[in-house]
């Protein structure tokens, strides 16, 4: 009898867990109006959704579970556009949509543009790769990755001045990216003429946000990003140099 009971008394915790779960499942997709709402509270200006579709799953990764796309432009700017993205992701107990969010792709169109004016009078080496959450095609792109490099000692200031004007001229043509999620990624790919072949020393900076390490909680932590390229090259060298400690220690074990 007691088994029974404690069956059932599982068997119900059990189903109040799935009722708990499929109310925090959003599957709800967003109306043109609340997708330019969210915009306008994220930056700070208008804009106007001109369409809407569903993405097919030739474009996103397979985590992702739906996708729908609007193209929007702002209301000051018409005939600039991009993208905003309805992600729907994740899986528990079977359940799709434990992620319903929207992604977009303004401040990040905007430092790609940027970045490529500023660097078209450089014979820097780079790249520009679109990834999650829709990979890379002729229609669709989301999260923009920037690979810089090889980058010598030589072309650090260069660099650290590029980027320096990248983020200052997006942020005269997007205030508000300064506190969002940009869902950009520059990759500086830092080398020293005497290190070992192919050793580089790779380091990510993310527009308007570093991440250091805090050696107390063992974690990396969040911070605000110093714009000028003075400050900018002192990160990387920071970087450089732990990488160059690691090195060494490696050398001196081996």
């Amino acid at each position: 009898m007691a088994g029974k009971i404690k069956a059932r008394v599982c068997f119900a915790s059990l189903i109040c867990a799935l009722m708990v779960l499929l109310i925090s499942c959003d599957f709800r997709l967003m109306s043109k109006g609340e997708v330019e709402e969210y915009l306008e509270r994220q930056y700070g200006q208008e804009f106007s959704v001109l369409s809407s579709e569903s993405v097919t799953d030739d474009y996103y990764d397979e985590e992702v579970w739906r996708v729908r796309a609007y193209i929007v432009s702002p209301k000051d700017n018409p005939h600039t556009c991009f993208c905003a993205f309805q992600v729907v992701e994740g899986e528990s107990f079977g359940v799709f949509g434990f992620r319903n969010y929207l992604h977009n792709t303004y401040a990040g169109d905007i430092i790609g543009e940027v970045f490529l004016e500023q660097v078209a009078d450089t014979e820097l080496e780079y790249e520009l790769d679109y990834t999650y959450p829709v990979k890379s095609s002729s229609k669709y792109h989301s999260n923009l990755q920037i690979k810089i490099g090889p980058v010598f000692p030589e072309d650090l200031t260069e660099v650290c001045e590029l980027l320096s004007r990248t983020f200052t001229d997006t942020l005269e043509k997007v205030p508000g990216a300064e506190e969002e999620n940009t869902s950009t990624r520059i990759q500086i790919q830092y080398r020293e003429p005497n290190w070992p072949d192919e050793e580089f020393c790779v380091i990510w900076m993310e527009p308007f946000a570093l991440y250091e390490w805090n050696h107390g909680t063992s974690r990396y932590e969040k911070g605000a990003m110093d714009t000028d390229a003075a400050s900018i090259q002192e990160y990387i060298l920071d970087e450089a140099g732990e990488y160059k400690k690691r090195l060494e220690q490696a050398e001196s074990e081996g």
